[in-house]
């Protein structure tokens, strides 16, 4: 049997994916929570007709709200990386999403507590969402790096598993539990954080800027476990060499720089235009109100409906982690977005004839519906954090990455906050379809212009591309450079790590 490689990298970045469950647990759990009659009747209101309900713009503000607060986290998660380092950020969140849950957990009429509470936990999700990555690939091979990424993903759809089975297991109970036993669930993500963050290392490039190379050579060790006789000496001066031309090159690092400066700049687009271009093709749309959207329909089981698309999500996105390093993402970025594009313009044509589709229209809706889910999975799913992470590169690196991670809760709230206007208030149903079509183009025109093949580069040579001003589409093409792998990536070309020091120090 074939041995992992570098299984401790492996086992870190695992640890640190964590962060994603609590936001595919929450787009579905909620998603499912909030159409339960026993939920309305305690948080709803009655209607003229007697009925309790819970209206659109109050549907719009429990649901969206999340977002508002990991609006917030990703955007503080820049100066607290600076100051905490990572493992610092994944306590802050971690107590922020105990909080959250908790105020969720204490009512049964409150709109306003679970309001607070969702907020309140987003402030944690949104400070994972905006660590956990640059973590990943700060410790990542180069050669495991895409793959490594994926995993984001990858973890993000199995929590989305785990909360449609809850709500499908939950359905037919008419006390608080099927509501609090899925509030309360999301406490199992932090506990486990909160049990394992003393043994995960911080990230060696944090401690090194720090001054702290004792412990940047004790988290290498870490890293290198398996290694007996790993010596992180030459990778901890090549980690420093970078560092130094970083502070040489980018000294006057700042947020007015990310605007000014043309090659900052032109970072924050590509990083922040990835998960911006991820989120405008309308996938919130069946995130966010799948189970809404299929009783809406007709289905018959909108819970298990949910449940099986989920199961088919997690295979396609094993796919795309197992091919990360095999296909080309230029091509595959643009064929999957054409096959996004089809489905829904399709699922909008369905709706044309009104608001009461037969069960056949119905089941030919959901079936794009899981064509377009499963090509997004496969390519813009995980490659929009990826390309997110390592585009956000040089002295900068935690803000440009808050900024794209904030760019990415900006739209998904817009989207999940203006969804139930499009789809109830101005009576689009299904040919909501049409409206996010035409935000396709939007997708389609960044990967033509940001998007570049960069798998095995290292991020020094991704921020020399930046710096060089070389167009995105022409990345593939540049030569490789005779250099290891990043200084997180603990590659074990040793002498070449020494080489490469030693040449910068000649030309210094």
């Amino acid at each position: 049997m074939a041995k992992i490689k570098y299984p401790y990298v492996w086992l870190f970045c695992g640890f640190a994916a964590l962060g994603a469950c609590l936001y595919g647990y929450d787009g579905v759990y909620f998603n499912g929570v909030s159409t339960l009659d026993v939920f309305v009747s305690h948080f709803g209101q009655l209607n003229s007709h007697g009925e309790y309900e819970i209206s659109p713009s109050n549907l719009a503000v429990m649901t969206s709200m999340i977002n508002v607060g990991e609006l917030l986290g990703s955007l503080t998660a820049a100066p607290l990386n600076d100051f905490l380092g990572r493992k610092g950020v994944f306590l802050v969140g971690t107590v922020a999403i105990v909080i959250g849950v908790i105020m969720q957990l204490v009512t049964t009429s409150s709109q306003s507590l679970i309001t607070a509470g969702r907020a309140i936990l987003g402030y944690g999700v949104g400070a994972f969402s905006a660590t956990s990555p640059l973590y990943m690939g700060e410790i990542a091979p180069d050669s495991m790096r895409s793959p490594l990424l994926m995993c984001w993903q990858l973890t993000l759809s199995v929590s989305q598993i785990i909360a449609a089975a809850i709500n499908r297991g939950v359905v037919n109970i008419d006390t608080t539990f099927a509501y609090r036993f899925p509030i309360g669930f999301q406490l199992l993500f932090p506990t486990i954080i909160l049990a394992g963050l003393y043994w995960v290392p911080e990230s060696p490039r944090w401690l090194l800027r720090k001054g702290k190379s004792e412990k940047t050579d004790k988290a290498l060790r870490l890293l290198r476990h398996e290694d007996k006789n790993y010596d992180p000496k030459p990778l901890i001066d090549a980690i420093q060499a970078d560092l130094d031309r970083e502070a040489e090159q980018e000294s006057d690092g700042g947020w007015m720089q990310l605007i000014t400066d043309p090659v900052e700049r032109r970072k924050v687009i590509y990083s922040a235009g990835a998960l911006i271009a991820q989120q405008v093709n309308g996938i919130q749309w069946f995130y966010y109100f799948g189970t809404v959207f299929s009783k809406a329909i007709g289905l018959s089981d909108p819970f298990l409906m949910t449940l099986i698309v989920f199961i088919i999500q997690v295979f396609v996105v094993l796919a795309a982690v197992l091919l990360a390093n095999k296909l080309p993402r230029r091509p595959l970025l643009m064929v999957t977005t054409g096959i996004m594009t089809a489905s829904i313009f399709v699922v909008g044509c369905l709706g044309i004839p009104g608001n009461n589709p037969s069960d056949t229209i119905g089941k030919v809706i959901i079936s794009f519906v899981i064509i377009e889910i499963a090509a997004f999975n496969f390519a813009w799913g995980p490659l929009g954090w990826t390309i997110a992470s390592e585009m956000a590169v040089g002295r900068n690196r935690n803000k440009i990455y808050a900024v794209a991670v904030a760019s990415f809760w900006v739209t998904v709230w817009v989207t999940v906050f203006t969804l139930p206007y499009l789809y109830y208030s101005a009576n689009l149903g299904p040919k909501t379809g049409f409206v996010y079509t035409g935000l396709c183009f939007i997708t389609w025109a960044y990967v033509y212009f940001c998007v570049g093949e960069v798998t095995g580069r290292s991020i020094e040579e991704i921020n020399g591309f930046f710096r060089e001003g070389i167009p995105a589409r022409h990345w593939k093409n540049q030569p490789w450079k005779d250099q290891p792998q990043n200084a997180e990536g603990l590659e074990e070309s040793k002498i070449i790590s020494v080489m490469k020091v030693d040449r910068k120090v000649e030309t210094a």
